[in-house]
Protein backbone atom coordinates (compact mmCIF):
# COMPACT_ATOMS: atom_id res chain seq x y z
CA UNK A 1 0.00 0.00 0.00
CA UNK A 2 1.27 3.50 -0.68
CA UNK A 3 1.33 5.59 1.81
CA UNK A 4 2.81 8.74 0.11
CA UNK A 5 -0.05 10.59 -0.64
CA UNK A 6 -1.69 10.59 3.16
CA UNK A 7 1.96 12.04 3.98
CA UNK A 8 1.85 14.28 1.99
CA UNK A 9 -1.75 15.65 3.21
CA UNK A 10 -0.70 15.30 6.77
CA UNK A 11 2.58 17.51 5.46
CA UNK A 12 0.32 19.94 3.79
CA UNK A 13 -2.08 20.17 6.89
CA UNK A 14 1.02 20.63 9.40
CA UNK A 15 2.52 23.60 7.47
CA UNK A 16 -1.02 25.21 7.19
CA UNK A 17 -1.08 25.10 11.13
CA UNK A 18 2.00 26.67 11.43
CA UNK A 19 1.32 29.48 8.86
CA UNK A 20 -1.91 30.06 10.78
CA UNK A 21 -0.10 30.21 14.09
CA UNK A 22 3.38 32.56 12.43
CA UNK A 23 0.05 34.97 10.81
CA UNK A 24 -1.93 34.87 14.20
CA UNK A 25 1.71 35.66 16.28
CA UNK A 26 2.54 38.20 13.47
CA UNK A 27 -0.97 40.15 14.04
CA UNK A 28 -0.46 39.99 18.01
CA UNK A 29 2.77 41.12 17.63
CA UNK A 30 2.17 44.01 15.69
CA UNK A 31 -1.21 44.59 17.85
CA UNK A 32 1.28 44.81 20.80
CA UNK A 33 3.53 47.17 19.00
CA UNK A 34 1.08 49.03 17.46
CA UNK A 35 -0.66 49.88 21.26
CA UNK A 36 2.61 50.50 22.99
CA UNK A 37 2.94 53.30 20.61
CA UNK A 38 -0.03 55.24 21.31
CA UNK A 39 -0.29 58.33 22.61
CA UNK A 40 -2.22 60.06 25.96
CA UNK A 41 -4.29 61.34 23.45
CA UNK A 42 -4.65 58.19 22.16
CA UNK A 43 -5.71 56.43 25.40
CA UNK A 44 -8.20 58.73 26.14
CA UNK A 45 -9.74 58.79 22.76
CA UNK A 46 -10.05 55.06 23.32
CA UNK A 47 -11.26 55.28 27.06
CA UNK A 48 -14.12 58.27 26.23
CA UNK A 49 -15.02 55.87 23.09
CA UNK A 50 -15.98 53.28 25.90
CA UNK A 51 -18.38 55.60 27.79
CA UNK A 52 -19.47 57.10 24.90
CA UNK A 53 -20.64 53.52 24.37
CA UNK A 54 -22.66 52.96 27.61
CA UNK A 55 -19.17 50.65 28.51
CA UNK A 56 -18.61 52.46 32.03
CA UNK A 57 -17.95 48.78 33.42
CA UNK A 58 -14.99 48.35 31.24
CA UNK A 59 -14.20 52.27 31.51
CA UNK A 60 -13.99 51.80 35.33
CA UNK A 61 -12.15 49.27 35.15
CA UNK A 62 -9.53 51.41 33.38
CA UNK A 63 -9.52 53.11 36.50
CA UNK A 64 -9.83 51.39 39.71
CA UNK A 65 -8.07 54.29 41.50
CA UNK A 66 -11.20 56.08 40.91
CA UNK A 67 -13.09 54.00 42.85
CA UNK A 68 -10.41 53.48 45.60
CA UNK A 69 -9.82 57.29 46.26
CA UNK A 70 -13.19 58.50 46.22
CA UNK A 71 -14.61 55.74 48.42
CA UNK A 72 -17.03 56.71 51.47
CA UNK A 73 -17.54 60.16 49.13
CA UNK A 74 -19.45 59.81 46.29
CA UNK A 75 -21.59 56.68 45.30
CA UNK A 76 -20.42 54.49 42.14
CA UNK A 77 -24.17 52.83 41.58
CA UNK A 78 -24.50 54.43 38.56
CA UNK A 79 -20.61 53.87 37.11
CA UNK A 80 -22.52 50.60 34.91
CA UNK A 81 -23.50 49.60 31.57
CA UNK A 82 -27.36 49.27 33.37
CA UNK A 83 -27.19 53.33 33.86
CA UNK A 84 -27.03 53.93 29.82
CA UNK A 85 -29.67 52.39 29.03
CA UNK A 86 -32.90 54.16 27.26
CA UNK A 87 -30.14 57.32 27.07
CA UNK A 88 -32.27 59.80 24.98
CA UNK A 89 -29.50 61.66 23.08
CA UNK A 90 -26.38 60.29 22.15
CA UNK A 91 -22.80 62.13 22.33
CA UNK A 92 -19.33 62.90 20.89
CA UNK A 93 -16.03 63.65 22.39
CA UNK A 94 -13.67 66.15 21.99
CA UNK A 95 -10.29 66.51 23.63
CA UNK A 96 -6.86 68.31 23.45
CA UNK A 97 -3.86 67.98 25.10
CA UNK A 98 -3.47 70.72 28.03
CA UNK A 99 -0.66 73.59 27.50
CA UNK A 100 2.78 72.58 28.04
CA UNK A 101 1.78 69.04 27.82
CA UNK A 102 3.01 66.21 25.08
CA UNK A 103 2.00 63.32 23.73
CA UNK A 104 5.21 61.38 25.35
CA UNK A 105 4.71 63.65 28.75
CA UNK A 106 4.56 60.67 31.26
CA UNK A 107 1.66 62.51 33.04
CA UNK A 108 -0.06 64.89 31.14
CA UNK A 109 -3.78 66.13 31.38
CA UNK A 110 -6.43 66.34 28.76
CA UNK A 111 -8.99 68.92 28.12
CA UNK A 112 -12.64 66.87 27.13
CA UNK A 113 -15.39 68.42 25.85
CA UNK A 114 -18.72 66.86 25.18
CA UNK A 115 -21.43 67.02 22.48
CA UNK A 116 -24.56 65.98 21.71
CA UNK A 117 -26.89 64.81 18.59
CA UNK A 118 -28.67 67.92 18.99
CA UNK A 119 -25.43 70.45 18.92
CA UNK A 120 -22.59 71.66 20.40
CA UNK A 121 -22.98 72.26 24.26
CA UNK A 122 -21.15 75.25 25.59
CA UNK A 123 -19.30 74.68 28.62
CA UNK A 124 -16.26 74.02 30.28
CA UNK A 125 -13.90 71.35 29.56
CA UNK A 126 -13.55 68.39 31.55
CA UNK A 127 -10.30 67.15 32.48
CA UNK A 128 -8.49 63.64 32.73
CA UNK A 129 -5.34 63.06 33.81
CA UNK A 130 -3.29 59.66 32.34
CA UNK A 131 -0.33 58.17 34.04
CA UNK A 132 2.23 56.49 31.79
CA UNK A 133 2.68 52.75 32.73
CA UNK A 134 5.54 50.11 32.72
CA UNK A 135 2.96 47.73 31.58
CA UNK A 136 0.13 47.25 29.04
CA UNK A 137 -3.02 48.52 29.76
CA UNK A 138 -5.04 46.34 27.88
CA UNK A 139 -6.45 49.35 24.92
CA UNK A 140 -5.03 52.12 26.24
CA UNK A 141 -1.46 50.97 25.43
CA UNK A 142 1.26 52.33 27.75
CA UNK A 143 -1.58 54.63 29.85
CA UNK A 144 -3.76 54.27 32.66
CA UNK A 145 -6.23 57.18 33.75
CA UNK A 146 -5.03 58.77 37.33
CA UNK A 147 -7.29 58.68 39.98
CA UNK A 148 -6.64 62.30 40.72
CA UNK A 149 -8.87 63.06 37.55
CA UNK A 150 -11.93 61.38 39.21
CA UNK A 151 -13.37 64.40 40.21
CA UNK A 152 -12.77 66.75 37.27
CA UNK A 153 -13.95 63.55 34.57
CA UNK A 154 -17.14 62.81 36.60
CA UNK A 155 -20.03 64.65 37.08
CA UNK A 156 -22.06 64.71 40.56
CA UNK A 157 -25.65 64.25 40.90
CA UNK A 158 -27.44 65.38 44.25
CA UNK A 159 -30.15 63.14 45.97
CA UNK A 160 -31.19 65.06 48.74
CA UNK A 161 -34.85 64.89 49.37
CA UNK A 162 -35.76 61.95 47.28
CA UNK A 163 -37.34 59.41 47.83
CA UNK A 164 -36.08 56.93 44.76
CA UNK A 165 -34.31 57.59 41.92
CA UNK A 166 -33.76 55.62 38.87
CA UNK A 167 -31.22 56.24 35.87
CA UNK A 168 -31.17 54.39 32.58
CA UNK A 169 -31.52 50.30 34.22
CA UNK A 170 -30.51 51.12 37.78
CA UNK A 171 -33.18 52.21 40.54
CA UNK A 172 -31.82 53.56 43.98
CA UNK A 173 -34.31 53.22 47.18
CA UNK A 174 -33.23 55.95 50.02
CA UNK A 175 -30.53 57.89 48.27
CA UNK A 176 -27.77 59.00 50.19
CA UNK A 177 -25.54 61.97 49.31
CA UNK A 178 -24.29 62.40 46.04
CA UNK A 179 -23.73 60.07 42.91
CA UNK A 180 -21.23 60.00 40.22
CA UNK A 181 -22.09 59.92 36.74
CA UNK A 182 -19.76 59.60 33.29
CA UNK A 183 -20.53 62.56 31.14
CA UNK A 184 -23.06 61.52 28.84
CA UNK A 185 -27.30 61.42 28.27
CA UNK A 186 -29.11 60.07 31.13
CA UNK A 187 -32.92 58.98 31.00
CA UNK A 188 -33.80 59.77 34.97
CA UNK A 189 -37.01 59.14 37.23
CA UNK A 190 -37.22 60.73 40.68
CA UNK A 191 -39.50 60.85 43.73
CA UNK A 192 -39.43 63.34 45.91
CA UNK A 193 -39.88 62.57 49.45
CA UNK A 194 -43.67 63.30 50.95
CA UNK A 195 -44.49 63.32 46.95
CA UNK A 196 -48.41 64.51 47.87
CA UNK A 197 -46.27 68.18 49.01
CA UNK A 198 -43.07 68.54 46.59
CA UNK A 199 -42.86 67.95 42.50
CA UNK A 200 -39.99 66.94 40.41
CA UNK A 201 -39.23 69.58 37.68
CA UNK A 202 -36.72 68.54 34.92
CA UNK A 203 -34.58 70.63 33.15
CA UNK A 204 -35.06 68.76 29.80
CA UNK A 205 -38.20 66.63 30.46
CA UNK A 206 -39.25 63.75 27.68
CA UNK A 207 -42.77 63.96 27.96
CA UNK A 208 -43.64 60.75 30.12
CA UNK A 209 -43.04 61.60 33.25
CA UNK A 210 -39.22 61.24 32.90
CA UNK A 211 -36.54 63.70 32.40
CA UNK A 212 -32.80 63.71 30.62
CA UNK A 213 -29.73 64.35 32.64
CA UNK A 214 -26.97 65.28 30.63
CA UNK A 215 -23.96 64.61 32.94
CA UNK A 216 -20.77 66.87 32.27
CA UNK A 217 -23.09 69.91 31.37
CA UNK A 218 -22.59 73.19 33.98
CA UNK A 219 -26.82 73.19 34.53
CA UNK A 220 -29.72 72.01 36.83
CA UNK A 221 -30.20 68.38 36.34
CA UNK A 222 -34.11 68.66 37.97
CA UNK A 223 -35.49 70.57 41.21
CA UNK A 224 -38.04 70.04 43.55
CA UNK A 225 -40.77 72.16 43.53
CA UNK A 226 -43.82 72.76 45.90
CA UNK A 227 -47.06 71.09 44.93
CA UNK A 228 -50.09 72.51 44.28
CA UNK A 229 -51.21 71.04 47.47
CA UNK A 230 -48.37 72.43 49.76
CA UNK A 231 -49.05 76.08 48.19
CA UNK A 232 -52.24 75.87 49.33
CA UNK A 233 -51.41 74.42 52.96
CA UNK A 234 -48.50 77.21 52.88
CA UNK A 235 -51.35 79.73 52.59
CA UNK A 236 -53.77 78.27 54.95
CA UNK A 237 -50.80 77.86 57.72
CA UNK A 238 -49.64 80.95 57.09
CA UNK A 239 -52.93 82.69 57.85
CA UNK A 240 -53.78 80.95 60.91
CA UNK A 241 -50.21 81.52 62.65
CA UNK A 242 -50.69 85.29 61.96
CA UNK A 243 -53.84 85.37 63.29
CA UNK A 244 -53.05 84.02 66.32
CA UNK A 245 -50.69 86.36 66.91
CA UNK A 246 -52.61 89.60 65.69
CA UNK A 247 -55.99 88.78 67.58
CA UNK A 248 -56.99 91.93 68.19
CA UNK A 249 -56.37 92.10 72.03
CA UNK A 250 -52.75 92.96 73.08
CA UNK A 251 -50.79 90.00 75.00
CA UNK A 252 -47.26 91.11 75.71
CA UNK A 253 -46.79 87.43 76.76
CA UNK A 254 -46.54 86.55 72.84
CA UNK A 255 -43.99 89.08 72.08
CA UNK A 256 -41.03 86.55 71.78
CA UNK A 257 -43.62 84.29 69.16
CA UNK A 258 -45.14 87.18 67.39
CA UNK A 259 -42.90 89.99 67.75
CA UNK A 260 -44.93 93.45 67.48
CA UNK A 261 -48.34 91.36 66.69
CA UNK A 262 -48.32 90.66 70.06
CA UNK A 263 -49.22 94.86 70.56
CA UNK A 264 -52.22 94.60 67.27
CA UNK A 265 -55.28 96.28 68.89
CA UNK A 266 -57.08 95.35 65.09
CA UNK A 267 -57.36 91.40 63.89
CA UNK A 268 -55.33 90.44 60.88
CA UNK A 269 -57.13 90.89 57.72
CA UNK A 270 -55.71 87.94 55.74
CA UNK A 271 -56.25 89.49 52.34
CA UNK A 272 -54.52 92.96 52.87
CA UNK A 273 -52.03 91.95 55.81
CA UNK A 274 -49.82 89.26 54.46
CA UNK A 275 -47.57 89.00 52.56
CA UNK A 276 -46.00 85.51 52.06
CA UNK A 277 -42.52 84.90 50.19
CA UNK A 278 -41.60 82.79 47.51
CA UNK A 279 -40.08 79.31 49.24
CA UNK A 280 -36.10 78.58 49.05
CA UNK A 281 -35.74 74.65 50.02
CA UNK A 282 -38.24 74.52 53.31
CA UNK A 283 -37.82 78.01 54.17
CA UNK A 284 -40.07 81.22 53.37
CA UNK A 285 -40.16 84.93 54.52
CA UNK A 286 -43.71 85.78 56.08
CA UNK A 287 -44.76 89.65 56.38
CA UNK A 288 -47.41 90.93 58.44
CA UNK A 289 -48.79 94.40 58.89
CA UNK A 290 -48.59 95.33 62.42
CA UNK A 291 -51.76 97.85 62.30
CA UNK A 292 -52.65 99.88 65.06
CA UNK A 293 -50.98 99.04 68.30
CA UNK A 294 -51.56 99.49 72.50
CA UNK A 295 -50.43 102.71 72.55
CA UNK A 296 -49.66 102.06 76.18
CA UNK A 297 -47.10 99.46 75.38
CA UNK A 298 -44.61 102.46 75.59
CA UNK A 299 -42.62 100.43 72.71
CA UNK A 300 -41.81 102.12 69.24
CA UNK A 301 -43.27 99.25 66.87
CA UNK A 302 -42.43 98.63 63.53
CA UNK A 303 -45.37 98.97 60.98
CA UNK A 304 -44.82 95.19 59.69
CA UNK A 305 -43.14 92.21 61.34
CA UNK A 306 -41.19 89.97 59.55
CA UNK A 307 -40.81 86.40 60.54
CA UNK A 308 -38.96 83.27 58.71
CA UNK A 309 -41.00 80.30 58.48
CA UNK A 310 -40.24 76.96 57.79
CA UNK A 311 -41.79 73.78 57.38
CA UNK A 312 -40.46 70.44 58.81
CA UNK A 313 -41.70 66.60 57.72
CA UNK A 314 -41.03 64.79 60.86
CA UNK A 315 -40.16 61.73 58.51
CA UNK A 316 -41.01 60.74 54.78
CA UNK A 317 -45.14 60.26 54.87
CA UNK A 318 -45.25 62.62 57.42
CA UNK A 319 -47.66 65.36 57.55
CA UNK A 320 -46.01 69.20 57.41
CA UNK A 321 -45.96 71.48 60.87
CA UNK A 322 -45.28 75.41 60.49
CA UNK A 323 -42.28 76.74 62.36
CA UNK A 324 -42.03 80.79 62.42
CA UNK A 325 -39.84 82.62 64.33
CA UNK A 326 -39.52 86.50 63.84
CA UNK A 327 -36.81 88.57 62.45
CA UNK A 328 -35.09 90.35 65.06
Amino acid sequence: MNNTPWRKCWVAAASCVGLVAAASGARYWSNYVYLSDLTALDAWNRYMDLIKDGKYDEALAYSPDLVTNFDGRYSTAFLTDAAHAHAPSTVSFEGTLSDGHTGTDPHPWVNGWIRYNDGPSPQRPFRTALDRTDKRNGQLGMWEISGSSFGSTSALIDTAGLRSIRIGDVSVDNPQGSYSLFPGSYRVEAVPQNPDYWTIEYARPLGDGAGEIRAGMSTTLFTIEPSDKLKDWIQTESEAFAASCRTGTPDPTKEGRCGALAYSTEPLDATNDLIISSLRGTTFPLGVATGPTDPASGKKLPQATSFTCTINFAYDGAEPTLDCTPLK
